[in-house]
């Protein structure tokens, strides 16, 4: 290891400097160590300082820094230089990456005591020792309507711990409170004014609050306060001790995909929470429920979550050999072809009926039917979510479909229990994906559809890193916990090369608009393309990636001639010219 190298693990030791605590020795003592201990030079020492100096209480400005580094190096000193070269760090042959080394901000200095009451506990519990506090109790219909004000957390506690004060009075609609400490005499309340980037502010929007209470609990998250909100939520103040914005943006994102359903909206470090001790309404108080839960860092919090993580990954031998795949519990449709938690894209181009075909799909698999030969495991429950079609559409194709594949009053009020409809033409991105989650869970999906597929991702989706965090690390996940099988409808321009001549499977299954990772990430792939210029029109539906599991890996389908419906046709009678005019799929078969 290199003298830099093993000054920055000596440094990350060094406790961050606090105002009122021997912040100054605490900081010079620091610089000796650098430039005396270490024998770094001035700009060595200021890279390592600086970043040390991120978890100081106030941070120091760079010109404070240099004199404390420019003083260390001319005064003399009780030991020899580069006495430290040779000690506190053990010689190591793997290999160091120095951007891993943690400089560690110490939790607020003062225990709250446990006979104070909420409103001093919860500060003293979230806040250091002269740090700016943002409290707001400018409140209209339940909303902050100013910037708050800024104060240190020994004025607050001093001019407002009673019971009486205005601050904790009953009459008043909540107080807010910010979740990270500002700079001194900047009172604009934005996320460039957070002086410590300490909390990330988790409350859900949809579930009771025992189960909320319960996740957070179980949770491991290091979580510094849990507040009872006085309405419908609770909140957790999640101590991450980020030593930027970016890096805080990167843990918060950490955190919201390891709790599926969070309320994405607390996205910024300047949020306002709700302050304990206060009341929401004469009748409804805002309570501190706990302190200093979970975790006792980031660090080990991420350290227990990979630990779990490998063990929930675990497949042993004896689980493969001991596997029934003719007997798989999460099997939905065909021989493993779609299974609980897995997914398909079915793309076809415009106007050719892809929302009637779906419509016929659903329907027939809600019925626990065969749709052309694919069959469910048993009757599904089906949720639809469009956007392209109104209800006056919806009746049509929904009339059409049953209509033609004479459906039963018994059908249709089973069709009542097994399928449900909804248009949503607004939400997009981790809005769209918690909308769906909630109405997943709300009806016990076991498919749900989205039609289209461009209405809800809400990026570009020839961006292969926004398409691949979308579906691997925002939908993946509910995936994962609600054991749906989810398929999306999207969008082809032309199944077709320049030359005319027809698409392999594999060129077929990367025609969606849009990067390949859609494709990567599906577990089907079905392409509906239209074959001649017969009528009725006549189509293909190929299966890309597992048609091997069909008993076909392309189905014959035609539009009806007896209304909104499809039919399949026989390749095998074409006549002569349909046979010249007709492009056919290719049969390689789909892999298993």
């Amino acid at each position: 290891m290199t003298p830099h190298q093993r000054a920055a693990l000596w440094l990350s030791k060094v406790p961050p400097a606090v105002s009122g605590q021997s912040g100054h020795s605490t900081t010079y003592t620091a610089a000796v160590g650098l430039v005396h201990g270490f024998q770094l030079s001035e700009g060595d020492a200021l890279a390592l300082l600086s970043s040390w100096n991120q978890y100081c209480q106030p941070p120091w400005t760079d010109r404070e820094l240099t004199h404390k580094l420019r003083e260390a190096a001319s005064k003399s000193h009780s030991k020899p230089a580069g006495h430290l070269l040779q000690s506190g760090v053990s010689p190591s042959t793997a290999p160091f990456d120095i951007t891993k080394v943690s400089f560690k901000r110490p939790s607020p200095a003062v225990a709250p005591d446990p006979q104070a009451s909420e409103f001093k506990r919860f500060l003293q519990a979230a806040f250091a020792p002269t740090e700016v506090v943002c409290i707001c109790d400018a409140v209209e219909e339940g909303r902050p309507v100013t910037a708050g004000s800024f104060i240190p957390i020994e004025e607050w506690i001093a001019r407002f711990d009673d019971p009486a004060s205005r601050i904790l009075s009953p009459e008043r609609e909540g107080i807010f409170v910010r979740i990270n400490p500002f700079k001194p005499n900047l009172y604009s309340g934005s996320d460039n004014d957070v002086s410590a980037y300490r909390h990330v502010l988790v409350e859900f929007d949809d579930k009771p609050k025992a189960e909320q209470e319960k996740l957070f609990r179980d949770s491991g998250l290091p979580i510094t306060v849990l507040i009872d909100s006085g309405g419908k939520s609770i909140h957790a103040w999640v101590r991450v001790d980020a030593p930027n914005r970016k890096e805080w943006d990167i843990r918060r994102d950490i955190i919201y995909s390891s709790i599926p359903g969070i309320d994405a909206k607390n996205k910024n470090p300047s949020r306002y929470s709700r302050l304990p001790g206060a009341w929401r309404s004469p009748n409804s108080q805002q309570k501190l429920l706990a302190t200093n839960l979970g975790s006792e860092s980031w660090e080990d919090y991420l350290t227990s979550r990979e630990t779990d993580d490998d063990k929930s990954t675990v497949v042993s031998i004896k689980d493969l050999m001991s596997f029934d795949s003719s007997n798989d519990p999460d099997n939905l449709i065909g021989q493993r072809w779609l299974t609980r938690g897995s997914s398909m894209i079915v793309s076809g181009g415009t106007g050719i009926g892809k929302s009637s075909l779906m419509m016929q799909i659903v329907i027939q698999w809600a019925l626990g039917k065969d749709f052309f030969g694919i069959a469910p495991v048993r009757p599904l429950k089906i949720g639809v979510i469009q956007a392209e079609n109104d209800k006056g559409d919806l009746a049509e194709a929904f009339q059409g479909v049953g209509f033609g594949l004479n459906l039963s009053g018994g059908d249709m009020k089973m069709l009542q229990q097994q399928l449900e409809f909804r248009t949503e033409a607004v939400r997009t991105g981790d809005q769209f994906l918690a909308y769906a989650r909630r109405f997943i869970h709300k009806s016990k999906l076991d498919v749900i559809v989205a039609d289209p597929l461009f209405s809800y991702f809400g990026g570009d989706l020839s961006d292969q890193g926004e398409v691949s965090v979308f579906l691997r690390n925002k939908l993946q996940p509910i995936l994962q916990e609600t054991k749906v099988a989810w398929i999306w409808m999207h969008h082809i321009s032309k199944a077709q090369r320049k030359d005319g001549e027809p698409l392999t499977t594999m060129e077929l299954a990367h025609a969606g608009f849009g990067s390949s990772e859609l494709a990567n990430w599906a577990r089907e792939i079905a392409v509906l393309n239209e074959v001649g210029q017969s009528k009725p029109r006549r189509f293909q539906l190929a299966f890309c990636k597992r048609g091997s599991r069909l008993q076909s890996n392309s189905l014959h389908l035609q539009h009806s001639p007896k209304g909104i419906l499809w039919d399949q046709w026989n390749p095998m009678l074409m006549t002569g010219a349909e046979l010249k005019e007709k492009k056919p799929f290719p049969r390689g078969k789909g892999s298993r």
